[in-house]
């Protein structure tokens, strides 16, 4: 007797034609009126390229027999053909929008980096415009019209259509990804909201309650309502997508859908009215999902982290031997370097600042989140390769990229690097501490403007690197919380057991002006120590 075993794409599939089939008859109720004669939700959309970008366009069937089902109850004899075509088109659509979306990205289809945002809108806004498009022309030739629809009628049309195919892509979509994705993948869902203490989720469901409340605010009061102005929705939306991550993220963005939906719905609206509301939605998306995925990445990096010092502290008590304490001297600089990777203080203030900007101009937010997302590129998914200067020199660009929008023309910035150094290779993260104690140091004793300066050059087989910045020198001092000298330790250990006896560093303070000067008499650091660093002045 042959037993059949259920997999979690069988129960997928199953779910979805459930799912498919409730929504489809819900979908009616969204059917508005005066000026619109298709749902402003139409679901079924979004459940189909949720199912064929997590499981692949081999399940298209599937698709094609749920929605030939539902579409047949309402097909009449006289518009039999109606019952085949749109079904056909609507998986065929899809299945090439899933296709797209996982040769380019994966089976996930989410914002973060410019990469994915690009993609997640341009499917979110072109692939049901297709559709829309397709559908509109063959419905008008079938149904035999006369006069055939004027330009106007034809736009109006793919527009409604438009309308109700998207804001179900935004709906579903993105729960699919972050809920049904890692389930599917035998994996917790990415930065869980896990277990919370009773003040955690009275503040959670206060954020959750403001959201909706600006929502219905805008909904409800005439001269918002008449101005559009959804803008409002964008300061609880920060609040949520900063404090919970991807997951808090995509429920925010769900609950703006679904609340402006059934607030036009029960208020009354028109398709012009629904048409602004989708393109604030697709905003919405865009920025929530984005900062959601960002802070997501960032708590699983403190996480590894905070693992990692676990590891570390087992370690230290085995510094007696000396080949012991020489992986601990290497464990010790690795983790500096992933700490400054992540540099909580500066992520902070990073999204502090995007958040504040997105009611000033949302222009630089946007902006600032791209250079956010490029540092955070940069560093959190390099190789074990040993980088160039040039690399170094792009992080350390789009490190102050994020750095000049936070301080504005309160920081001046002069880069003068020479072409031929850009291979020179050097050990990772070796510049960004002294740029990162340039602004935090500097800014405390410059009296106006903040200026930094980045020098490099070619000394026959090395290279000599300057960086300078105006203030005053502020020696270690372990009565300031903030000054620990550990990153500049690092840094000298790590010039020791790269360099040694090739190179020389130094910091010097004259005429207004901070210089930490670093000379490399060869362009080839070493791949690894011989022995444990000594600090300097040590007898050997």
């Amino acid at each position: 007797m042959i037993r059949f075993r259920f997999t979690k794409p069988h129960l997928l599939c199953a779910a979805y034609a459930l799912i498919h089939t409730l929504v489809h008859l819900s979908a009616w109720w969204f059917e508005v009126a005066p000026g619109i004669s298709i749902s402003i939700w139409y679901p079924p959309s979004g459940l189909a390229l949720a199912l064929l970008v997590l499981l692949g366009p081999r399940y298209v069937g599937v698709v094609f027999l749920v929605n030939f089902a539902t579409s047949g109850w309402a097909a009449s004899s006289s518009a039999l053909w109606s019952a085949i075509f749109f079904p056909a088109l609507l998986t065929v659509n899809y299945a090439v929008a899933a296709w797209l979306v996982r040769r380019y990205l994966g089976s996930r289809l989410l914002p973060g980096g410019a990469r994915g945002t690009m993609i997640f809108c341009a499917t979110i806004v072109g692939a049901p415009l297709v559709a829309a498009s397709i559908g509109t022309v063959v419905a008008a030739v079938m149904s035999g019209r006369h006069p055939p629809l004027s330009l106007s009628q034809f736009l109006h049309s793919v527009r409604d259509w438009w309308i109700g195919d998207a804001s179900g892509l935004l709906t579903v979509v993105p729960m699919a990804m972050v809920f049904v994705g890692p389930w599917l993948d035998g994996r917790p869902v990415a930065g869980g909201l896990g277990a919370r203490r009773i003040a955690d989720l009275s503040l959670a469901f206060l954020r959750g309650a403001t959201l909706i409340g600006t929502l219905l605010l805008v909904l409800i009061v005439p001269v918002l309502r008449d101005q559009r102005a959804f803008y409002l929705c964008f300061l609880p939306l920060v609040w949520i997508c900063v404090h919970h991550g991807l997951p808090g993220a995509t429920l925010a963005t769900l609950t703006v859908m679904m609340v402006g939906l059934l607030g036009m719905r029960l208020v009354g609206t028109t398709a012009e009215y629904s048409y602004v509301f989708l393109l604030f939605a697709v905003a919405v998306a865009g920025v929530g999902l984005g900062l959601g995925t960002l802070v997501t990445r960032r708590n699983e990096a403190e996480a590894r982290l905070a693992a990692s010092n676990v590891e570390l502290a087992h370690l230290r008590q085995l510094e007696f031997d000396e080949k012991t304490a020489a992986v601990l001297s290497e464990e010790k600089a690795r983790l500096e370097v992933l700490r400054y990777q992540l540099n909580p203080h500066f992520l902070y203030n990073s999204l502090n600042s995007i958040y504040g900007l997105l009611f000033e101009n949302a222009r630089d937010a946007g902006e600032m989140v791209l250079r956010l997302a490029e540092f955070c590129r940069a560093t959190l998914t390099r190789g074990n390769d040993v980088p160039t200067l040039g690399a170094e020199i792009e992080a350390l660009r789009s490190y102050l990229d994020v750095e000049k929008v936070r301080w504005g023309e309160k920081l001046q910035i002069e880069f003068a690097v020479a072409p031929d150094v850009a291979a020179v290779k050097l050990p990772p993260f070796l510049l960004l501490p002294l740029v990162e104690n340039a602004i935090k140091y500097g800014s405390l004793t410059s009296p106006d403007v903040l200026r930094l300066e980045i020098h490099a050059q070619r000394t026959g087989p090395g290279v000599r690197i300057r960086i300078a910045n105006t203030g005053a020198w502020l020696p270690p001092d372990a009565t300031r919380p903030d000054s620990t000298g550990i990153g500049l330790e690092n840094l000298r250990q790590r010039l020791g057991r790269y360099y040694p006896g090739a190179h020389s560093f130094a910091i010097e303070a004259k005429d207004g002006w901070v210089v930490a000067r670093l000379e490399l008499a060869t362009s080839e650091p070493r791949s690894a120590p011989a022995e444990p660093a000594r600090p300097e002045g040590q007898a050997a």
